[in-house]
C-alpha cells in the first residue's frame, strides 16, 4: 500500500511540477490538470502549448497506466488484509480445543462471555448479526459470522474439539435448532440452553440439551433469596469477581496429582482455607460433605468452596480446572 501512494503520489509530483514549469501555472492549477488527465476526466485542453501538448500525451501514456495499477492495487490490497484477517482469527479457532461456543451475543451471551474471561476460558462466539459480530471483535472475543443452527457454522467454530455450547439466542426454536445441530455434531457435549417460554424446556431438553436455563426464573429465584435470607446472597456475592469473592469451584482429581490417594483430612492441613463440599465418584456415586477419612481417586469430581486465591492456588496444585460458579 505505501508503494502504491508512493507510486501516486510521484506522478501527481511530475505532472504538476512539468506543467507549472512548460505552462507557468500556478501550483494549484498544476496539480488539477494533472489530476484530472490521469484520472481520464479531461475537461479541455487548458489553452496548452505545443510543449505543453506533448508533455500531456506522455502524461496520459504514463500517467494513466500507474494511476489506474495503484488505485486497483490498493484496492485489492484493502480487500486481501480483511479476508487475511479473517483467515488469521479462523486460523486461531482451528487451534484451540476444549472450549466454549457461545451462540448469540446478546445480554446472556456477553455475560457469559464476561464470566469465561474472568475464568480463562477460551471461547468462540458465533452471532448471525454483522453488527453484533462487530461488538463481539472489539471486545477481543474469537467470532464467527454464521447462523449456529448450520452445521457447517458450528464446525467452522470447532464444535469437534469443544466441551461445551452454549444456546443464548433470543428464540426459542432458534435455540431447539441449535441443540439438535450440535448433539448431532458432537454426543459428548455439555449443552446450556436458554428458555424463555413455559413449554420449551421440555423440547429443548428432548433436543439434547444437557442443562436449560430460564433467566427470568432464575432471576425471580435471586430476588426472592434475596428478600427471605439477604444475609446469604450478601455471602455469595461478597466481592464477586475478585481475589478474596467467596466461590464455590470444581477440581477434577487426575491420576498422579496431588490430591490422589490422599483423605480429606491429610490434605485439609495443607490447604485448612478449603471446604470440601461433595466427591463425585467416577463410577456416579456422590459422597455429600464427605468426611475426614474419605480418600481422593482419580477421576473424582470435587467440589470446594473458598475464596478465588485459594482456588486458585488448588489450581495450581492439583493442576486441573477450577471454575468459579
Amino acid at each position: 500500500m505505501f508503494r502504491c501512494v508512493l507510486a501516486l503520489a510521484a506522478v501527481v509530483t511530475v505532472g504538476s511540477v512539468g506543467f507549472s514549469l512548460i505552462e507557468g501555472w500556478s501550483t494549484w492549477k498544476s496539480i488539477y490538470f494533472t489530476l484530472i488527465t490521469i484520472t481520464t476526466v479531461g475537461y479541455g485542453d487548458e489553452g496548452l502549448s505545443p510543449y505543453g501538448k506533448a508533455y500531456a500525451a506522455t502524461m496520459i501514456v504514463g500517467g494513466i497506466g500507474v494511476a489506474t495499477y495503484s488505485l486497483s492495487l490498493l484496492v485489492q490490497t484493502a480487500v486481501s488484509c480483511q479476508f487475511a484477517w479473517r483467515r488469521k482469527m479462523q486460523s486461531s479457532i482451528d487451534h484451540i480445543t476444549d472450549h466454549v461456543i457461545v451462540c448469540g451475543f446478546g445480554r446472556m451471551g456477553q455475560a457469559v462471555c464476561d464470566q469465561l474471561v474472568r475464568e480463562e476460558a477460551p471461547f468462540v462466539v458465533v452471532e448471525p448479526k454483522a453488527e453484533v459480530c462487530e461488538l463481539a471483535l472489539e471486545r477481543g472475543c474469537l467470532v464467527v459470522h454464521g447462523n449456529a443452527a448450520e452445521d457447517s457454522v458450528l464446525q467452522q467454530a470447532g464444535i469437534e474439539r469443544a466441551r461445551s455450547v452454549v444456546c443464548a439466542a433470543a428464540c426459542d426454536s432458534e435455540n431447539v435448532f441449535i441443540t439438535l445441530s450440535s448433539r448431532e455434531l458432537n454426543k459428548d457435549l455439555f449443552i446450556v440452553s436458554r428458555a424463555d417460554g413455559s413449554g420449551a424446556t421440555r423440547k429443548l431438553q428432548r433436543a439434547g440439551a444437557s442443562l436449560v436455563v430460564s433467566p427470568h426464573q432464575t432471576a425471580g429465584a435471586k430476588v426472592a433469596t434475596t428478600i427471605i435470607r439477604p444475609h446469604v446472597s450478601d455471602l455469595l456475592d461478597l466481592g464477586q469477581g475478585s481475589a478474596d469473592s467467596f466461590c464455590l469451584g470444581e477440581l477434577n482429581v487426575q491420576e498422579g496429582c496431588i490430591l490422589d490417594g490422599r483423605s480429606v483430612e491429610d490434605f485439609g492441613h495443607t490447604e485448612p482455607h478449603i471446604v470440601f463440599v461433595s466427591i463425585l465418584r467416577k463410577n456416579g456415586e456422590r459422597v455429600v460433605r464427605p468426611s475426614g477419612a474419605e480418600r481422593f481417586q482419580p477421576g473424582d469430581t470435587v467440589v470446594v468452596v473458598g475464596t478465588g486465591e485459594d482456588l486458585v492456588r488448588m489450581r495450581e496444585h492439583v493442576d486441573s480446572d477450577v471454575v468459579t460458579l
